[in-house]
């Protein structure tokens, strides 16, 4: 049976269409519940209103970056599987990587060799380890985020060099693992983290010398898109 069958199924749409709608509603419950706790706190209707408008406004292009997740998990995947994924607590750099791993927990090299083999069975794995491995954050964030929140609030009002290193250690470390890896795939992959990276840096500057605030929204999802860019001239140009 074509996977794809399974991954673009009227029944996938069906259930991925239900845990979407519940977490509609969920969130229009708690927006309900702070507008109204709002209200008790004498913060005016126009006041929420404007806040409303502009939150709406500027999350439209930092959404891009969904859309375009969206766009590559497409072929690997489907279309409703990364869609519910994406819209719940999802990022592509965390999909792909659990969703390659997957791939080979079940014993096959790569994508190109799931998909030529077809197998149902790793379809169930995939989105099981997608769905378990990110829900580790949740659990963590229940019984431990209020205490690591106080911590991390009350080592901000003084100097702690550790803090520092400590924070400097973890993001080298986690650059260390994905940079390394997909710049040693092809020159088309090293050319494209490259030009991303000079385009987050040009951007942050600029947002930092000329005051725009609101360009550090739009850094990630500019980079995504003129990188994305650069992949596909270069994929025509080289091959």
């Amino acid at each position: 049976m074509d996977i794809y069958k399974v991954l673009n199924g009227k029944l996938l749409y069906l259930l991925v269409g239900i845990g979407l709608i519940c977490i509609f509603l969920m969130c229009l419950f708690f927006f309900r519940r702070a507008y109204k706790r709002a209200l008790e706190l004498n913060v005016s209707k126009e006041k929420l209103n404007s806040v409303i408008k502009s939150s709406v406004v500027f999350s439209i292009v930092p959404s891009i970056s969904i859309i375009i997740g969206l766009i590559t998990l497409k072929p690997l995947l489907g279309a409703p599987w990364p869609w519910f994924r994406l819209s719940v607590v999802g990022s592509l750099p965390y999909e792909l990587t659990a969703a390659d791993l997957s791939v080979k927990g079940a014993g096959y090299a790569d994508f190109t060799d799931f998909q030529a083999a077809g197998d149902l069975k790793a379809v169930g794995v995939i989105m099981f380890v997608m769905s378990i491995a990110i829900m580790a954050g949740m659990v963590f964030n229940v019984f431990f985020l209020k205490k690591l929140h106080t911590s991390v609030s009350t080592s901000g009002k003084k100097e702690t060099p550790f803090r520092d290193l400590a924070l400097s250690v973890l993001i080298t470390g986690m650059m260390s693992v994905f940079v390394v890896v997909q710049m040693t795939k092809s020159k088309i992959h090293a050319i494209t983290l490259i030009v991303s990276a000079v385009t987050t840096f040009i951007l942050t500057i600029l947002a930092k010398k000329l005051n725009m605030k609101w360009l550090n929204d739009y850094v990630m999802s500019f980079a995504l898109i003129i990188g994305m860019f650069i992949a596909v001239v270069l994929t025509k140009v080289i091959g």
